[in-house]
């Protein structure tokens, strides 16, 4: 369970050390245990294993949490989940980092050495931020560079999509027209390379399937791009924060066969593996075509592949696969109607350490009583 010393005195008094106690795991979680604690709470093996073909100065990441690391004298405890050694861990938590879940009015209630509640992520309705402020705790909602990246990607490929971006960039590069067709005036000869179905985004019906974090940052952008937007996901959200978001509910199948679109970013789950099969690429429109940004397990790639080839639907943007790597000219590769990128839509790996130092920067603030970064709105 710990990572780092005891949280308690020898004679049994509460330890006044900082202790940092993670509610859930995650991979912004095990790096800062990781910075926190070294090897002896992550192997170093698999810190340098996520980043390649990127390369981790482990020195660097160690670096960041300086005055919060166990050999400075902090603790740092991943808590195991509704037990009683979670609730002692709790008890005596300077800081508490957590992405998924819920910091409520009774778990603050039991925390009377807390300074700061800091999550990953920019949202903050999971936090009683009252509760937060009553008892005197600092809350911090970090926003995940690495999600907008992947929400701005899933727009990427829709825009590659629907412009043609892949062969109207080959018939430049290969001075791809029929010179006797072309009447340039002024200098000016629209789509000379004759790209038939170029269209665009606006007017267009988005559904997405789970509106979770990068969900909703999606359904922001898309709507800025002038598009309608539809949604499916395990809990429908309250009636308010639909009006809010300018998006309403909707069953799977109304929105596979309503939408122009459709973006997956649901959580990669056993009972998500294969999300997307024959049935349901089977319901979609001929002219619609399907983005995942998520994981490639979700969709069925058999299935996929038969439907694009069959004209069932009219295209696919993968940055995610079911294998990765994909291997080079696979099947997918040769079909013009996909667009394929190599799972970088959330950017460089080594971006998260950005989100790894803002933990420590905001811990250190909290501990001194200064104000902390990225507190939501009241």
């Amino acid at each position: 369970m710990s990572d780092g010393a005891t949280p308690m005195r020898p004679d049994g008094s509460p330890d006044e050390t900082p202790h940092i106690v993670f509610l859930d795991d995650d991979i912004v979680v095990r790096l800062a245990r990781f910075a926190m604690a070294g090897s002896t709470a992550v192997p170093e093996d698999w810190v340098q294993d996520y980043f390649r073909p990127e390369i981790a100065d482990l020195a660097v990441i160690r670096a960041m949490a300086h005055g919060l690391r166990v050999e400075d004298g902090a603790s740092v405890f991943l808590a195991p989940q509704d037990s009683e050694e979670r609730l002692e861990l709790l008890r005596l938590a300077s800081i508490v980092v957590f992405r998924r879940g819920e910091v409520d009015a009774a778990l603050l209630g039991q925390c009377p050495r807390l300074k700061l509640v800091q999550r990953l992520g920019e949202r903050s309705d999971m936090i009683d931020l009252t509760a937060a402020a009553h008892h005197g705790v600092q809350v911090s909602c970090i926003p995940r560079r690495t999600l907008r990246y992947t929400a701005e990607h899933a727009l990427l490929l829709m825009l590659a999509l629907s412009k043609r971006l892949v062969a109207a960039d080959r018939s430049v590069r290969q001075g791809c027209f029929d010179r006797a067709m072309l009447r340039p005036m002024d200098a000016v000869s629209y789509n000379w390379s004759g790209l038939a179905g170029v269209t665009g985004l606006h007017g267009a019906t988005l559904g997405i399937v789970g509106l979770g974090e990068v969900g909703t940052m999606v359904l922001r952008l898309a709507q800025a791009f002038g598009m309608r937007v539809i949604y499916t996901s395990r809990n429908q959200l309250p009636p308010s924060r639909e009006r809010d978001l300018h998006t309403s509910f909707s069953s799977m199948d109304h929105l596979l066969r309503e939408s122009d679109f459709i973006s997956i970013h649901a959580t990669d789950r056993p009972e998500t593996r294969g999300l997307i099969g024959a049935a349901q690429l089977a319901r979609m429109k001929p002219t619609a075509s399907l983005i995942n940004t998520s994981r490639g397990r979700l969709i069925d790639e058999d299935a996929l592949h038969d439907a694009l080839i069959a004209g069932r639907i009219a295209g696919a943007g993968l940055d995610v696969h079911a294998t990765e790597p994909r291997e080079g000219g696979d099947r997918f590769a040769a079909l013009a109607n996909v667009v394929l990128t190599p799972h970088v839509g959330g950017g460089s790996r080594l971006g998260v350490l950005d989100e790894v130092a803002h933990i420590f920067e905001n811990g250190r603030a909290a501990l001194r009583g200064d104000q902390v970064a990225f507190r939501p709105p009241a």
